[in-house]
């Protein structure tokens, strides 16, 4: 039977079996999302839960390719020529994730590939300022022989 909108019930109801959340069933046939919930009631169902989210760092690990070396290539998007990955609608630097991911720690300053290779993210080879500083300090004192 339609609803007062002219969306039969069956519609809704079909949308709800399937999963949609009450908000969604409202978009996709243009009826208020409170009859959803008011069938979901009659018939039921449980409250919508939505899906867990991919957390960060397997989102990360889907956009990178290894190659030789050790060494990792981003195949996800680039901002400002920079690897970047959108995750819950933010944007991440993808060297701050792949630091994170090596290094087991929030990152200070600005991450960098410290194998030379400028488009490398491989946890491994990230550094961080502390890191660049501490190589530096360690190079003055003890020159090339380091």
């Amino acid at each position: 039977m339609p609803g007062p909108q002219g969306v039969p019930d069956a519609d809704i109801i079909a949308l709800l079996h399937q999963g949609h959340s009450n908000r969604e069933i409202g978009r996709i046939l243009h009826t208020n999302p409170q009859r959803a919930s008011r069938l979901r009631a009659q018939l039921g169902l449980p409250e919508y839960q939505p899906p867990a989210a991919t957390p960060i760092e397997e989102r990360w690990a889907g956009r990178v390719k290894t190659v030789a070396g050790g060494h990792m290539r981003w195949t996800g998007s680039l901002r400002g020529g920079m690897p970047h990955l959108v995750w819950r609608q933010r944007s991440y630097s993808a060297r701050r994730i792949a630091f994170q991911v090596g290094h087991g720690r929030e990152p200070v300053g600005r991450v960098m590939p410290g194998c030379g290779k400028t488009w490398c993210v491989a946890p491994e080879h990230t550094t961080d300022q502390p890191m660049r500083q501490a190589d530096a300090l360690y190079a003055r004192i003890f020159g090339s022989a380091a």
